[in-house]
């Protein structure tokens, strides 16, 4: 078994900072005679951690690419790396950054300067989803089949997302962050967030920019905004003001509470005693901590940096020989991976099938950007199939993913079987306005990206497929 050391790096640009992790992936490639290429990463260190910076802005809409860059080229040094050794990695925009005008532009000039990056500008629910694997509450939820809640708080949201079984059930985010409310340092207000507007009213505070905010008020308010969060999540209030979208809370209790993200990290911190010691950051990020910490949620493992740390190969292989591709747009590069069962039951049922597809689609349409193709639609735990269930296959995939992503015209379906030429000729029938890729023998995990090769033989295509790398 080969193995090789590899370079990877993870950008974190958020709302408030910007942070930089220089890793080392430990690649096995278990390729002999008999098999195809197939690699893994069997070991991860992380090497270097930036400093954690201030996100550079030209103004309130466009993020400073110049000043970016020689942080950036900045810290490369500091880490003794160049851009020519890096190999892998993953570039995230996150919080409000990623609705800014140039955000687009940013990860791929970033992602065209150095190595074979996953790129995402990430939404509230691939933040969440992103943090929640990062700060350990994936893997916990996977370790005790307990109900794990992860709310990552940083300048402007707190993304929650809730785990069971290993896997993101529910996400959704809340106006909560240190630095919806500003201060100097003598503890006159210099901003409030004008989502706070509704909150404060509903709870008879008032507070103004321009004067000077007394303790007591400003821990009443953090005091309320942390408990509003909690219960939130403890499904104890079924709305909030501060969602940041329509947002139907299900019934589901969580066992365990973890804090993630800038103020998960300063809960261990002791508690600020006066105006002064609360704006040393010039908000109020340090009092919010303190009173997630009085209401008993735990401090995650990985706070600050519950975010990815790169990017590496987990399959380099050849496609199945017997596949459909009715679309001219390979190579195709960083398309995210949804896994959907085919059967969990005994028997085959398409209307449950049809369920679990309208989530996944909906859940994906919600997390990924509107890039075309929107994501791959990865089908596993699939039985023997008949033809009367490749033709119901077929009608439910192609219209649940037409009714979630509206406007593409490229449907990207994976196999583990060796049925892609027949699914994706049934595919075809069924929506001949979409291009159809099918592939079969692809070995995949939900959350993966995969890149898509031109043919090396026959119809057979290469296929990458990465995984986003966190520390262990």
């Amino acid at each position: 078994m080969l193995q090789k050391w590899i370079t990877s790096i993870g950008l974190d640009i958020g709302t408030s900072t910007t942070k930089l992790i220089v890793s080392k992936l430990l690649i096995a490639n278990q390729q002999n005679q008999f098999t195809l290429p197939g690699c893994q990463i069997i070991d991860r260190r992380v090497t270097y951690a930036s400093s954690i910076y201030t996100t550079p802005m030209l103004n309130d809409v466009e993020i400073d690419v110049q000043r970016l860059t020689v942080l950036l080229e900045q810290e490369y040094k500091n880490a003794g790396i160049s851009l020519d050794q890096v190999e892998a990695g993953a570039v995230i925009i996150t919080g409000e950054t990623a609705r800014k005008q140039n955000a687009e532009s940013i990860v791929h000039y970033l992602a065209e300067h150095a190595g074979d990056f996953v790129v995402a500008t990430a939404g509230a629910d691939l933040e969440g989803i992103l943090a929640a694997k990062g700060s350990g509450a994936i893997q916990r939820s996977a370790e005790t089949n307990a109900l794990i809640a992860n709310i990552d708080v940083g300048g402007g949201t707190a993304n929650i997302a809730l785990c069971q079984n290993g896997k993101v059930i529910e996400t959704f985010t809340l106006h909560v962050g240190g630095r919806l409310i500003r201060l100097n340092s003598d503890g006159f207000v210099t901003y409030i967030s004008p989502y706070l507007t509704e909150f404060l009213k509903n709870n008879s505070l008032i507070l103004r920019e321009g004067e000077k905010a007394t303790f007591e008020k400003l821990s009443s308010i953090c005091q309320l905004l942390a408990e509003e969060t909690v219960n939130y999540v403890k499904a104890l209030n079924q709305n909030s003001s501060l969602l940041v979208s329509p947002h139907t809370r299900s019934s589901k209790h969580p066992e365990m509470i973890m804090v993630s993200g800038g103020v998960g990290a300063m809960m261990e911190k002791q508690k600020p005693k006066t105006v002064k010691e609360v704006a040393i950051h010039g908000d109020v990020g340090p009092l919010l901590a303190y009173h997630f910490q009085s209401i008993q949620v735990s401090q995650a493992a990985e706070t600050t940096r519950a975010t990815v740390i790169g990017a590496g190969m987990q399959n380099t292989e050849v496609s199945g020989s017997t596949v459909y591709i009715g679309s001219k747009r390979l190579p195709l590069k960083n398309i995210p991976i949804i896994e959907i069962p085919v059967q969990q039951e005994k028997t085959w049922n398409p209307q449950l099938f049809q369920e679990r597809a309208r989530a996944s689609c909906l859940q994906a349409s919600t997390i990924f950007s509107a890039e075309d193709p929107p994501a791959a639609i990865a089908l596993s735990h699939f039985p023997y199939c008949s033809y009367k269930m490749l033709q119901e296959l077929a009608k439910v995939i192609s219209a649940e993913f037409i009714a979630c992503f509206k406007g593409a015209k490229c449907l990207v379906v994976l196999c583990e079987q060796d049925i892609a030429k027949a699914l994706g000729q049934a595919l075809a029938k069924q929506r001949k306005e979409l291009e159809i890729i099918c592939l079969d023998q692809i070995d995949f995990t939900h959350g993966d990206y995969i890149d898509l090769g031109l043919p090396v033989a026959g119809e057979a295509i290469s296929v990458s497929v990465k995984t986003l790398a966190f520390s262990s």
